[in-house]
């Protein structure tokens, strides 16, 4: 008789704790995700920190946490976690009563991106494993990793004012009319500009100084089309990579010399609105930061064409602004425009992808 007994009791208890998985399981149990920085560059190693609560009495004898981290996000090997196909990632636990379980997971950037951690799936078991209960919650990780920085002087960079051997702080035109002095002669100088006085008197060529007058600015413009009335998604996205990563370079140098410096794209930026991408130039840190997350942030789909973009530009009737125009394409639509905006008074160059 007492053998039924036991049988009865333990089916009572295994009826009671799958009840009170199905009603209670994922009661009180959180987890939280955060990234131990808002900002990565390419190829840097940060850390995501995971915590798995269980806040209350009733104990979780078996709960599955899984979810879909893009594979830009390479994750290091746990015991604890299984990665399939580079993007979904699953681990499983018992969670006592009142017990919270900490995890902090190394992570290499490998992919330019902005990284999203909106969501996980929670499963849970009851003991004998026939009785589940599942439930989605959500998490709120944020990381942008910007692009690659290429080394300048590996860039086939259009020859103009703003870069070459001597670097300057600032971004300037010299006024022919006001004469600051004189200097030795370098190979860069214009034959027009050797005094001739001052170097017959020093026995070496000297060129005549200016003053600087007019501060310009930088403005590139990046094209994500690499075909001409291109309207689907490019089959060659790695040229474009290789121009967000050109944009960002040079974009890294002009701030680092004082050198007001905007961006624009006719692509546009995940999860938001689909339109053109655009800042004014300046010199501030906060514009550089903002600056490099729209590149870390960019879908490379086309927003609208080119010309359009363009267009804009022409629109707000720009002057003193040097343009350097990064794109795969340079058909008549866009030589016209760009023959209008140096008609403007604005310095155009083009760099090929």
């Amino acid at each position: 008789m007492w053998v039924y007994k036991l049988i009865l009791a333990a089916v009572a208890v295994i009826l009671i704790e799958a009840y009170l998985t199905t009603k209670y399981g994922l009661s009180r149990v959180s987890l939280e995700r955060s990234f131990d920085t808002m900002h990565a560059n390419f190829g840097q190693s940060i850390h995501m920190i995971e915590k798995i609560s269980n806040r209350k009495l009733l104990p979780v004898p078996w709960l599955k946490v899984e979810s879909r981290i893009d594979a830009g996000l390479r994750f290091g090997l746990q015991e604890d976690m299984n990665i399939l196909q580079d993007e979904f990632h699953i681990s499983a636990f018992c969670m006592m009563p009142y017990t919270r379980i900490i995890r902090t997971h190394t992570v290499k950037c490998t992919k330019r991106g902005y990284y999203h951690l909106k969501s996980a799936a929670l499963t849970c078991r009851s003991i004998t494993g026939n009785v589940i209960t599942m439930s989605d919650i959500t998490t709120d990780a944020r990381l942008y990793v910007f692009p690659r920085i290429l080394k300048l002087p590996e860039l086939n960079l259009p020859s103009h004012s703003w870069q070459g051997d001597n670097v300057v702080r600032r971004w300037i035109l010299e006024d022919p009319f006001i004469r600051a002095g004189v200097r030795e002669y370098t190979t860069s100088d214009p034959m027009k500009n050797i005094n001739w006085k001052a170097s017959a008197r020093f026995g070496t060529l000297y060129v005549n100084q200016y003053e600087p007058t007019a501060r310009h600015r930088l403005m590139i413009l990046l094209n994500v089309d690499t075909k001409p009335y291109q309207w689907t998604i490019t089959d060659e996205p790695e040229r474009v990579e290789y121009g967000i990563s050109v944009a960002a370079t040079i974009l890294e140098y002009a701030f680092k010399n004082v050198i007001e410096a905007g961006f624009g794209s006719n692509a546009f930026l995940k999860d938001m609105e689909k339109s053109p991408i655009r800042i004014n130039p300046t010199t501030s840190n906060q514009h550089r930061v903002m600056i490099l997350e729209n590149l870390a942030r960019m879908v490379i789909l086309r927003s609208v064409s080119f010309p359009a973009l363009l267009e804009q530009e022409l629109e707000r009737n720009p002057n003193h602004t040097d343009y350097l125009l990064i794109t795969a394409v340079v058909d008549q639509d866009i030589q016209d425009r760009i023959y209008r905006l140096r008609a403007m008074g604005n310095a155009v160059e083009i760099l090929k992808i």
